[in-house]
C-alpha cells in the first residue's frame, strides 16, 4: 500500500512554493464561478492553502492552467491528508489528471494539454504516487462493495507514467 506520508514528503520536495505565479496568471475572470474559485486560492503560496480554501475553491477545473499547475500540490496534499473532508474534490482531481478520450471534443483535449505540461519528472512522479494511492483506495472500496473500480485512475496513471508529452 502506498504510504500517504511518503506522498506528502514527495509533494513538499518536488513542488517549490516560490515564486508564486503572477496574479494575472492565477486569476480566471471568465465568469462569477471562475472568479469565486480563483479568489478562494487568493494568490497565496500553495503550502498556505487551507482545507477551507480548497473546499471554497472546489471546482479546480475552473482555475487557469497556470493556477491549476501551481496549486496542484495543495490539492494533492489535502486529498491525501483529509480524503473524507475533501469529498468529491478527490474524484474530480483524478478526472482532471485523466486525458480525454480520442473521440472527445478538441476543446477538452486543449484544456487538458494546457494543464498537463510543464511538470518535471519528479513532479510527474508525485502525480503517479498520488494516483497509485487513490487507485489502491478505490480498489479496496470497490472490492468491499463487489463493484468494478473506475477506469479513470488507470487511464490517468497510464498518461502520467508514459513519456512527457507537450
Amino acid at each position: 500500500m502506498t504510504d500517504p506520508q511518503a506522498i506528502l514528503a514527495e509533494v513538499a520536495a518536488a513542488f517549490p512554493s516560490a515564486p508564486v505565479p503572477a496574479r494575472d496568471a492565477l486569476l480566471n475572470h471568465h465568469c462569477c464561478e471562475c472568479i469565486e474559485v480563483s479568489e478562494a486560492f487568493g494568490c497565496k503560496p500553495w503550502p498556505a492553502i487551507t482545507l477551507d480554501d480548497l473546499r471554497a475553491g472546489a471546482e479546480t477545473a475552473l482555475l487557469t492552467p497556470a493556477a491549476w499547475r501551481y496549486y496542484l500540490p495543495a490539492v494533492i496534499t489535502w486529498c491525501v491528508r483529509a480524503p473524507d473532508a475533501v469529498d468529491v474534490i478527490q474524484d474530480n482531481l483524478v478526472y482532471q489528471l485523466e486525458p480525454p478520450e480520442p473521440t472527445d471534443q478538441e476543446s477538452l483535449h486543449e484544456w487538458f494539454r494546457q494543464r498537463a505540461v510543464g511538470f518535471s519528472e519528479e513532479q510527474r512522479q508525485v502525480i503517479r504516487s498520488y494516483l497509485e494511492w487513490y487507485g489502491e483506495r478505490q480498489e479496496a472500496d470497490c472490492l468491499a462493495l463487489a463493484l468494478e473500480p473506475p477506469m479513470s485512475v488507470y487511464r490517468a496513471l497510464e498518461h502520467w507514467t508514459g513519456p512527457t508529452k507537450g
